[in-house]
């Protein structure tokens, strides 16, 4: 990452195409469940704008190469919930139960991002959830 990318990635400014990035970087859908609940994490996204945006997904491992959904689609003044473990709410991008994972999300709008995890590997059941604040950039210098 460049100087700029660097400061700009602290900053939380979006970089020079107006991307804005958000980032998780403890991203795990549990392998097992305990019924009646499936174990599962979620990306809720709300735009609070008055225009349909687009965003994206993409999904980094630790052997191999990262993976993209196709743009999702959010009107103006909506909100959606998605399931990570549900490709065809999540443009087409498939996450495997019990690999560890990184997300990053972009986006030229001001979004307003919450991830989740339900665990129901136990009965007790836990639940982790995280309000994301954007991260600016981490542009590549290809």
């Amino acid at each position: 990452m460049s100087g700029d990318a660097a400061a700009n990635a602290v900053s939380g400014r979006p970089d020079a195409s107006g991307t804005r990035r958000w980032y998780v970087p403890d991203a795990y859908i549990p392998p097992v469940s305990t019924a009646p609940e499936v174990s599962h994490e979620s990306i809720c996204v709300l735009n609070d704008g008055d225009q349909t945006v687009e965003f994206t997904v993409t999904a980094y491992f630790a052997d191999r190469e990262p993976e993209r959904s196709l743009p999702i689609t959010l009107g103006g003044r909506r909100a959606v919930h998605l399931r990570t473990d549900r490709p065809d709410q999540l443009g087409g991008l498939q996450l495997e139960r019990g690999v560890p994972y990184g997300i990053v999300i972009e986006s030229p709008a001001d979004l307003q991002i919450q991830y989740s995890r339900l665990d129901t590997t136990q009965a007790a059941y836990s639940l982790m959830t995280a309000l994301l604040t954007s991260g600016g950039s981490a542009t590549s210098t290809d």
